[in-house]
């Protein structure tokens, strides 16, 4: 028992920063995507005799669980800005000012299958295989996707710059 305690802590420590950016990615607040992280681990705990490798890698499974779970409390709930703009006193890089607003309003433009294929493998970079395996799609529909949300976010993004000059 404690073997599989501190193996889990391990995975919990490894996994914990990317799946809460992927569940933050997607559109929830700090404090859901706290719960949902959570209740994402402990699911997987729970059910870490389903983890199969032969269908992909524990990666994609864990994520997996947490974009399902994100998901789940989504459609309950209205989405909130997706990126935080830097701490006070953190430095953006001068030649590549980020506009977080701008940002957070590109991407909700996206269909949330667009947004979570192009947050997990633009952001997050998983390959299109583990994209497709957590989405129940295809590789083809991952490439699809990901590619559709690059040039819609162009657009808006370009449309947003040409508005505020």
């Amino acid at each position: 028992m404690a073997d599989d305690l501190t193996s889990f802590r391990r995975i919990v420590e490894r996994h914990q920063g990317g799946i809460f950016a992927l569940v933050r990615g997607l559109g929830l607040d700090g404090h859901t995507c706290e719960d949902v992280v959570q209740e994402a681990f402990l699911s997987a705990h729970r059910h870490a005799d389903d983890f199969d490798p032969r269908r992909g890698t524990y990666r994609a499974w864990l994520y997996g669980i947490a974009r399902n779970a994100a998901l789940n409390v989504l459609r309950k709930k209205r989405p909130v800005p997706l990126a935080d703009p830097p701490e006070r006193g953190e430095a953006s890089r001068p030649e590549e000012p980020v506009d977080f607003h701008r940002l957070d309003a590109a991407l909700l433009t996206l269909s949330l299958e667009q947004r979570a294929a192009f947050v997990l493998a633009e952001i997050h970079g998983l390959t299109h295989a583990e994209v497709a395996a957590i989405e129940g799609v295809a590789v083809g529909t991952v490439k699809s996707r990901t590619a559709r949300a690059r040039e819609k976010l162009r657009g808006v993004l370009r449309v947003a710059s040409k508005e505020t000059t």
